[in-house]
Parts: structure tokens; sequence; C-alpha cells
């Protein structure tokens, strides 16, 4: 079933430094759907995502938002985590809902101590990041997102500075919070297999100008032993070689 679009651009243009960096982009993202958008270093992938966040100025096109106040209910989680070193970890996963509502009831309290269990990071409360593991520190990072109960969620490579191992644990956890709520998810990686085991519909960008070339639905997102099938790896062979082409043509 199609479900209305949460997020529409329609002939958004985008530059920096005078640098055209994204051309007369129409697209739009369903609500309730996972996304991954992939594509070569440059291609804009970013540019779009920080674009969606209400990071970047349009210079012109248009970005609309249904519900219209979606655009206020988004949560973005950062390669480089985005924690702050002086705060420990319970300060640095609650540090949004104290922005927004300036203290933390005896609900949410409850509530972000059930996430960090669910996370696994309830043993490190009170250390600080300089503890952490890479893992760890992007589990406070998505633990942090997650308790603004955002009805968009936006990822920006987030596990590419972690290991093999660490990686796919992580992608487990995002398609396990993905199971439990219905909402908006956006993911920017490099990572072919990433990008096919977290999308249920993986878009691919070209190599210039912020246009998506290639739309590959997913009709196996949400399996969480999908990575040890055949269906995954020929998908991952079709997008491989989609992205190949681009890369020939440039």
């Amino acid at each position: 079933m199609t479900h209305p679009a949460a997020i529409a651009l329609n002939a958004v243009n985008i530059q920096h430094d005078d640098e055209p960096i994204i051309k007369d982009l129409t697209l739009s993202f369903e609500q309730g759907k996972s996304y991954t958008i992939i594509g070569p270093s440059g291609c804009g992938k970013t540019t779009l995502l920080y674009t969606i966040a209400g990071l970047n100025t349009i210079l012109s096109g248009t970005l609309d938002f249904k519900p219209m106040d979606a655009q206020s209910h988004i949560a973005m989680v950062l390669q480089e985590y985005g924690l702050f070193p002086w705060k420990t970890v319970w300060q640095n996963m609650t540090l949004g809902l104290i922005i927004r509502q300036k203290t933390l009831g005896e609900a949410e309290t409850s509530n972000a101590s059930k996430i960090a269990k669910e996370l696994g990071i309830e043993a490190h409360l009170e250390k600080y990041p300089h503890q952490l593991s890479g893992g760890q520190k992007q589990r406070v990072a998505i633990a942090r997102a997650w308790l603004l109960s955002p009805q968009i969620m936006l990822m920006d490579e987030p596990f590419s500075a972690v290991d093999t191992i660490t990686r796919e644990t992580l992608q487990n956890t995002i398609i396990e919070l993905i199971a439990k709520r219905e909402l908006t998810w956006i993911t920017v990686t490099h990572n072919i297999e990433e990008a096919v085991f977290l999308g249920a519909e993986v878009l691919l960008m070209a190599q210039k100008g912020g246009t998506i070339i290639k739309r590959f639905e997913n009709p196996y997102f949400g399996d969480p032993l999908l990575r040890e099938k055949p269906e995954f790896y020929a998908l991952c062979l079709e997008i491989r070689k989609a992205m190949q082409a681009v890369h020939d043509e440039t």
C-alpha cells in the first residue's frame, strides 16, 4: 500500500560558493518508509540530507512536509556522533529532550532508562564519551535521537567509523527500532550492503547534480537474517553494477 508523501522536494536547487550541488531535484519520500541513499563521493547525498533537516538554504524550488509540522519533529544521527565530551552518556542522550522541554519528568526519565537498556548502554550512563568505544558512542547518538520521538529520522554515514561486526550489530539495532515505531527513515551511506539491509527502497544518485538516477525496491527489507540469503547478494550485485556504471560515465 502506498502511503502519502511525508517529504516532497520540487525543482530544488542548492549551491555552495556559487557551485551548483543539487539541480532541479524533484523527489518524494513516503510516510513510514525506510530509505537509503547511495552514490559516488561528492554527489550531493549529505547535502540532500542536510537540506531535509533544514540546515541548507534552498536557492529555488520548494521543500514540503506532511503534516506541515513534521519538520519540527526531525532527528539526526551524525557520522561523528555529535556528543559533548564534557557531558556524561546520560546527559548526552537526554540533551535533546531537555532542550525541548527544559526538564525531564518521571515518564521521560523512565523511557530514557528503557531506551538505554534496549541499546545496551545502561551500564555506561555515568561515563564520558572518551571512555566509550565507537559503537557505544553511536548508540548514545541513536538514543538521543530516538528519545525525541521523531516523525523523520535522518542518518549520515552513521557506522562508517566502526568495524564490520559492530556495524552489522548496529544495523540490526536500527531494524529493531524501525519495527517498533512507524516513521520516515532516511540513511546516507557509501556501503552497498548497508544500503540494502537498511532500505526498503535504495536511491542511487548520479555523479553530479544530486539527481536520483535509479530507485531499487527492496521486498526483503526488515528480515534480520537477510544477510544470510541469496536474495540479499543478488540485490547488492544489481546495485553494485549500477554504481559501477555511474563511475564509468565520469
